[in-house]
């Protein structure tokens, strides 16, 4: 069972897994935290590591990872964090990948300035890239 815990893509990798017929078997539940305060109180994911390191960092995509894999009934959390269009780097993305019983997977990905769209697509192919690597 897979969970997805998403920010800067806004719920896009959920609704590309439902888009697979018969997927109920394989995807437990999305958790979309835009602000500070979602990834808080719906991941646990703690407002000090937040404000210390940034939403958009290594440690934040770990714990939302590791927060949805909790709070679901999933063996597989992904997360997804970073700056769409905007903020420090435009194109700057955080990915977590939690699994019971192994090492939570990090990958930092630099899409570049393309704008939202872009970014939020090829966040995507990361995804199940590490979705798959997770397997």
């Amino acid at each position: 069972m897979f969970a997805t815990a998403e920010s800067c893509t806004g719920g896009m990798l959920a609704s590309l897994l439902t888009d697979v017929k018969g997927v109920a078997h394989a995807f437990d539940r999305g958790f979309v935290t835009y602000t500070n305060e979602a990834k808080n109180e719906m991941l646990g994911v703690p407002l000090d590591l937040i404000e210390d390191k940034g939403a958009v960092s290594k440690e934040v995509a770990i714990a939302m990872a590791e927060g949805a894999l909790a709070r679901s009934r999933a063996n597989i959390a992904l997360s997804i964090t970073g700056f769409a269009d905007f903020g420090d780097e435009p194109g700057l993305v955080h990915f977590g990948c939690a699994r019971a019983g192994r090492t939570t997977l990090h990958r930092e990905e630099h899409f570049g300035p393309g704008g939202r769209g872009a970014t939020r697509v090829k966040c995507m192919q990361t995804a199940i890239e590490m979705m798959t690597e997770m397997l």
